[in-house]
């Protein structure tokens, strides 16, 4: 019996800001925070004097950088400004003028340097507290501007370009989750579980100060919970899961995934009492009126509190409501052979098999039921199809969205043999995959070329499907 752990994906919503199509500057700086700053210089919006002749000059030739006709005339009044304001800073005592630090900021802001942005803002508002509200909107602008750059990379799946430029947004500011909401998502769509779950938590301890953030609280919360799970960190997703159980009781998802966490950690008689009080909720409504996923979370919850029946109840309609969920077959499956209803199992696990044909689990299913029927023909049939299987192929995500879905998934080797024993030489394999809609209809089709792998070495396999409406699977040996 399985159950899936989901990772809610999430994109944050920033303001639209209009970017040239530029590629980031090398040596840690982005050209798309330098020209995307205002095209006019505005003054301090605060009370700022710079007193010494240096810090002035270095104001000038900021201002002058901004009047340049040429590309090669700004860079040349960037760097003297730069140049004129740390000397004033380092050899003429100004390291506490909070103009000498604001101007500075201003300075890298034009030149794209989103960490010295963030040391000289910094510095300003602590000598000139004053500034703060001026230097925040820079700080704020700049950071959307750089995120929503990134997100456009990160849509795209271009991940290195998004993360890079998420780290230069996380620089400039962090009143708000998103762009760390975001890069835990990246991190977590790609297997770094541990990273991921250090940007949720930097998500959730932003959004958990700010009352108007409950939603991305929530998100970052159960995110976190769940990359905990996947480190095998049961005790601290426990914790978390109940922190965000607090704000969001009724999330039968989260309740399910606590369940997990509680079985994980050894304490099996508090995941039963979660699980016994699912099936107990879910028995008094109709389980019709239930999207799929609760369906899902009833049949696993029924399925681990021993009542099968309930399970199988709960599998069967999530099938209705897409019959190409595999998780839901293979779970219907599952409990058909807990319920002892052989024939069922045979039926159920003929179908899965139809999905994924290389699946060893599914053939030992479909082998107990042929084998309690006593089908002893059948039984010889799949035995010798299961002994000379080269690899099974282990699905280990599905994930849809409005324009098409990914797959991902693991060839693990085996050691074919027929069945008088004899080893099997195996040879590569190309499988196609189908990407389908409810009705079976064909959406997208990708090839899956499949080496020669020893037994258990892992071969790690990613397709993306476009088109809309997929909702499942299955592939076949071409």
């Amino acid at each position: 019996m399985t159950t899936r752990t989901i990772v809610h994906a999430f994109a944050a919503s920033l303001a639209a800001v209009p970017l040239p199509a530029q590629q980031a500057a090398p040596g840690g700086s982005d050209l798309r925070l330098a020209q995307g700053q205002p095209p006019k210089y505005t003054p301090p919006l605060c009370n700022l004097k710079a007193m010494n002749a240096k810090v002035e000059n270095g104001s000038k030739l900021l201002r002058k950088a901004y009047d340049a006709k040429a590309p090669a005339e700004r860079s040349t009044s960037l760097e003297e400004a730069k140049r004129t304001l740390l000397l004033a800073i380092t050899q003429e005592a100004q390291a506490s003028n909070g103009a000498a630090w604001y101007f500075l900021g201003r300075v890298a802001l034009l030149q794209g340097d989103p960490a010295a942005v963030d040391s000289a803002f910094t510095k300003a508002v602590e000598l000139a507290p004053s500034c703060e509200l001026d230097i925040n909107q820079y700080r704020q602008n700049s950071w959307a501007l750089l995120a929503n750059a990134a997100l456009e990379f990160q849509r795209k799946g271009q991940t290195d370009s998004a993360l890079t430029i998420f780290r230069h947004a996380s620089f400039l500011f962090r009143g708000l989750p998103h762009v760390f909401s975001n890069m835990g998502v990246v991190f977590a769509n790609t297997g770094m579980a541990d990273s991921a779950a250090v940007y949720f938590g930097k998500a959730l301890e932003i959004a958990e100060r700010d009352t108007s953030l409950t939603e991305d609280r929530n998100v970052a919360a159960l995110n976190l919970a769940v990359m905990y799970q996947r480190t095998n960190r049961h005790p601290e997703a426990i914790a978390m899961l109940h922190k965000y159980l607090a704000w969001k009781p009724d999330d039968m998802d989260a309740k399910r995934a606590l369940a997990v966490s509680f079985r994980n950690a050894g304490m099996a008689d508090s995941a039963g009492a979660i699980e016994t009080s699912m099936v107990e909720t879910f028995s008094k409504g109709n389980l019709d009126s239930l999207d799929l996923q609760d369906l899902m979370s009833v049949g696993v919850a029924a399925f681990n509190a021993g009542k099968y029946q309930d399970a199988a109840n709960a599998f069967g309609k999530a099938l209705k409501r897409n019959p190409w969920s595999r998780d839901s077959r293979f779970n219907l499956a599952n409990s058909y052979l807990a319920l002892k209803d052989y024939p069922m199992l045979v039926e159920q696990a003929t179908k899965l098999l139809e999905i994924e044909p290389m699946s060893e689990d599914a053939l030992k299913l479909l082998a107990q039921g042929q084998r309690n029927l006593k089908q002893d023909e059948a039984v010889l049939k799949t035995a010798e199809r299961l002994v000379g299987l080269p690899f099974t192929l282990e699905v280990t995500g599905f994930q849809m969205s409005a324009g098409g879905a990914t797959f991902s998934g693991e060839a693990v080797g085996r050691s074919p043999q027929d069945v008088n024993g004899k080893p099997l030489k195996a040879a590569p394999m190309t499988l196609v995959l189908e990407f389908v809609d409810t009705n079976g209809q064909v959406m997208d089709t990708r090839e899956l070329s499949i080496p020669v792998l020893v037994k258990e070495a892992r071969h790690k396999i990613e397709a993306q499907g476009k088109g809309t409406g997929i909702v499942g699977w299955r592939y076949r040996a071409r």
